[in-house]
């Protein structure tokens, strides 16, 4: 379950029409979401405030063999004032993103002279209300020390572009008399729809960046994606450091159906067919690192709206070494009863009065059907499993007005550094005693509580 800040740093996007899945850094976002999820530590508990519709909080506190926790504030002059903030109407799929369906490309409006013409009226795009750019500010205070300060810069340049500064500064041990260590990460993007570009610069190694995402098909600059069913697109990235001479690239591809494709109307009016093409939404990617011979395919496939699977496999043509992982997700869905009203408590009483006089009152009419958005997705249950029976459980769900994550995993080794340390060297000391490792199972359980208001 991601945080408050992630969840109100997506709201910034969605309120300045910025598409953050036309990126290569999320080809594999869908897989990634399904099978590489992490399960909570010890015990953590958020509290979290929208106090102002530009001004967010929150404050965590956990045990993770000490007490640590951390002290966070987000400023944005674009206000928050239609997003649920309180932890009983967020919408759990914002928080706990499981499959997630690929939209088509769209092209931001034209600019003209500091706004855009959508139509014959004129609309801000990445503008805040007074007609500055759309800025974010957050600081996150990492405690108890040696402490750790992680600042974030946004800021939207024009439609297409945006800018974002991210700086982590780490505060010395307490006798220590060394300057804090900082390292700032600049990241200039630019998307148009059909293609996106992205360049970065690290003050770590003085590292150089760039990442490319091409979707095939029509321009959405052009043309109308409102017939396009499905989506193929390919991306790669290339990294540099004149320091360490460190050099790094990849390159990928990621075919998925978009929603057109299992919308009957659309399929029969794009195709004349009675059918859509697809029944169920689903992606693969296929993604390749020449440097070190890695190569992964991930399907995924959401069966049902509550349920999805996900499978993935690694291969490395260098060393002969491969992966498997499999995973899904199954939401638990109920559906809110009708309230009952006064009228409804008196309707015993009206059908004693038309038996007597039919021209009293009319019929009650039947209540409304059940609509959509009365339907609450309470709770979801991830589940994930590699070819050494490493298994992770996580389940995430609504407990009255709390956002509660408890997740259990259980395998040979642990899913954490510190216990995989451990459990590596307690492995490896039975394997030299002539001792059988597959004895030697770790097990661990978190629970995380949220509550926002």
């Amino acid at each position: 379950m991601i945080d408050f800040m992630d969840y109100i740093q997506l709201a910034f996007a969605e309120g300045t029409q910025w598409n953050r899945n036309n990126s290569y850094s999320h080809l594999t976002a869908t897989a990634q979401s399904l099978l590489d999820f992490t399960t909570p530590e010890r015990v953590r508990v958020h509290i979290s405030s929208l106090s102002t519709p530009n001004f967010a909080t929150s404050y965590t506190l956990g045990t993770v063999g000490l007490i640590e926790g951390s002290v966070s504030y987000l400023y944005s002059n674009v206000a928050f004032e239609n997003t649920p903030s309180t932890s009983a109407l967020i919408p759990l799929r914002k928080l706990a993103p499981g499959y997630r369906q690929v939209q088509a490309p769209i092209a931001p409006p034209i600019e003209s002279c500091g706004a855009i013409l959508d139509g014959a009226k004129t609309t801000s795009y990445g503008q805040g209300p007074d007609g500055k750019k759309a800025t974010l500010l957050h600081a996150t205070l990492h405690l108890p020390p040696p402490t750790t300060l992680n600042a974030l810069f946004l800021r939207r340049i024009s439609p297409t572009m945006q800018l974002s500064l991210a700086v982590s500064s780490t505060r010395g041990p307490p006798l220590s008399k060394s300057a804090p260590q900082a390292t700032l990460l600049t990241q200039l993007s630019h998307d148009t729809g059909k293609y996106s570009n992205e360049y970065l610069f690290s003050t770590d190694n003085s590292l150089f960046g760039w990442r490319g995402l091409w979707n095939f098909g029509p321009d959405p600059r052009t043309h109308s994606n409102a017939a396009r069913l499905s989506l193929l697109s390919a991306g790669a990235e290339a990294y540099y450091s004149p320091v360490s001479s460190l050099l790094g690239m990849s390159t990928g591809l990621r075919f998925s159906t978009l929603p057109a494709a299992t919308d009957p109307q659309t399929s029969s009016t794009t195709h004349n067919a009675s059918t859509p093409i697809s029944t169920f939404p689903y992606t693969l990617t296929l993604t390749l690192t020449p440097l070190t011979g890695s190569l992964s395919t991930s399907y995924s496939l959401r069966a049902s709206p509550n349920l999805s699977l996900s499978s993935r496999f690694g291969f490395n043509v260098y060393s002969w070494e491969s992966e498997m992982v499999a995973g899904c997700e199954l939401w638990r869905q109920s559906k809110k009863p009708p309230l009952a009203t006064e009228e409804d408590d008196l309707e015993w009483a009206r059908r004693k009065i038309r038996t007597w006089d039919p021209s009293s009152f009319p019929p009650t009419p039947d209540p409304p059907a059940l609509k959509k958005e009365d339907e609450n997705q309470e709770s979801v249950l991830k589940v994930r499993v590699d070819q050494s029976w490493n298994v992770r459980l996580l389940w995430e769900g609504r407990v009255k007005e709390l956002l509660v994550s408890a997740g259990v995993g259980l395998g040979p080794s642990s899913f954490s550094p510190s216990s995989y340390a451990s459990s590596q060297a307690t492995t490896g000391a039975q394997s030299s005693a002539g001792g059988s490792a597959a004895t030697s199972y770790w097990s661990g359980v978190g629970v995380s509580v949220s509550y926002s208001s």
